[in-house]
């Protein structure tokens, strides 16, 4: 089984901003969540603990290292670091890691992303992962002059002409909101590049397994709904020609022990965090995060792409560590699924 991790990139700029998250976490609707700012308030060092992060990930062994993407956040609220340039800049560090970004795609030309990712692949030593995801909020997407309603349109359009960029061919294309004429882009990727699409609902699944070279899980789904999404993906990729990649979303936290993991993250759900419970979380020892894992193995996910819960670079730390001495080993040894 493997296991990547994707880093933290929403981060809190003052005291006030968990306040403004629990006022709006408080507004959303039922099964709603947006990203709890979590880490220094320093710009400075929020940047220089996600490159401590970063080796800390690649020391572990991970398979997979992959940084999100947000928009519009005001300063005064949080900080979001911006994935393309996080992932170069981090990119000294993470070795021969397959990398990954995950990216809102009705926010971005497809012709900037292709030379952006070409860019990216001729200094990488890894396979890279563009994780195209739909994005949501009215006020995210009024702030690039669009509506809501637009963001399957626009991300169905984006992943065609950036598979058809990438190939370095020219590429005409006639859509609602892209229109190519003729267009190459350059640099070519010098490594291999794969175009998975995130989804949370099982139309997101039937859409990965359609136009995506694997699947990216919801953090909040219940394994009901990942063994109904999953059924749905798997047909869908089936029936058009592509072998499926479902990947397990999941936020993380290996203690020390069950009761002091529990501990912790506890106190953290207590305050809020994204909308889910304990449930749709691998918390833990080592053993039993291995545990979990080999459960949602047994549904039908043989890879995982976790994030950490806590906000504390020590407390991370010292997870990422009990991750690669205890958790990968044993994941490592499982046969991948058939």
């Amino acid at each position: 089984m493997k296991l990547g991790t994707s880093l933290r990139f929403v981060f809190p700029t003052s005291p006030e901003t968990f306040e403004h998250f629990r006022a709006a976490l408080a507004a959303l609707p039922p099964g709603g969540f947006i990203e709890r700012p979590m880490g220094a308030m320093s710009t400075r060092e929020q940047a220089t603990n996600l490159l401590a992060v970063a080796a800390a990930a690649h020391d572990a062994g991970l398979d997979m290292l992959v940084v999100g993407d947000s928009h519009a956040v005001p300063p005064a609220y949080a900080n979001a670091f911006s994935p393309v340039p996080t992932l170069a800049r981090l990119m000294p560090a993470t070795g021969n890691m397959t990398l990954g970004a995950v990216l809102l795609a009705p926010f971005y030309d497809p012709i900037l992303i292709a030379e952006q990712i070409g860019t990216i692949a001729a200094f990488s030593e890894a396979p890279l992962v563009v994780t195209l995801a739909l994005g949501q909020g009215k006020s995210r997407f009024a702030a690039f002059g669009m509506t809501e309603h637009t963001r399957v349109g626009r991300t169905e359009e984006f992943v065609t002409a950036l598979r058809a960029l990438l190939t370095g061919e020219p590429v005409t294309m006639e859509g609602r909101y892209h229109r190519l004429n003729h267009v190459q882009t350059g640099p070519l990727p010098r490594v291999p590049v794969s175009l998975w699409l995130a989804g949370t609902v099982r139309a997101a699944a039937e859409r990965a397994g359609r136009l995506g070279d694997g699947w990216l899980a919801g953090q909040n789904a219940t394994r009901a709904e990942l063994v109904e999404q999953l059924d749905a993906y798997r047909e869908s990729a089936v029936r058009h020609g592509r072998t499926p990649l479902p990947v397990l979303r999941r936020d993380i936290y290996v203690g020390e022990s069950d009761h002091e993991a529990e501990s912790v993250v506890n106190r953290i759900l207590a305050e809020g965090y994204r909308g889910g419970g304990m449930d749709r979380l691998l918390v833990g020892s080592a053993e039993s995060v291995v545990q979990q894992l080999e459960e949602y193995r047994a549904i039908g996910f043989d890879h995982a792409l976790v994030r950490h819960i806590v906000g504390d670079h020590a407390l991370m730390l010292r997870s990422f560590e009990r991750i690669g001495k205890d958790v990968l080993p044993r994941l490592h040894a499982l046969e991948p699924l058939s």
